[in-house]
């Protein structure tokens, strides 16, 4: 193949990677409002504020494990482990 499609196709997959944990990380964080929202209902009882506030701390911890497989994702595409397995 030709490099220019290779390096085309590698950045296609790195836009696309990056896409993903663009569109993971906003749903994390809707989900983090949601749960802070639910937060600061009046008359809530203790238990129910500290589950909630809990759970939007954990959507918004998962982004960076993420960013995390990003990072290994961009290696694989560099690496070409992709181009040489659709080889075979």
């Amino acid at each position: 193949m030709k490099p220019e499609n290779t390096e085309k196709r590698k950045e296609r997959r790195k836009r696309s990677a990056v896409r993903g944990v663009v569109f993971f990380a906003v749903l994390q964080v809707a989900c983090a409002v949601c749960f802070g929202s639910l937060c600061m209902i009046p008359g809530m009882p203790q238990w129910c504020v500290i589950l909630f506030g809990v759970l939007a701390v954990l959507c918004l911890a998962l982004i960076l494990p993420a960013l995390l497989v990003l990072k290994d994702r961009f290696k694989e595409i560099e690496g070409g482990e992709l181009d040489a397995a659709g080889k075979y």
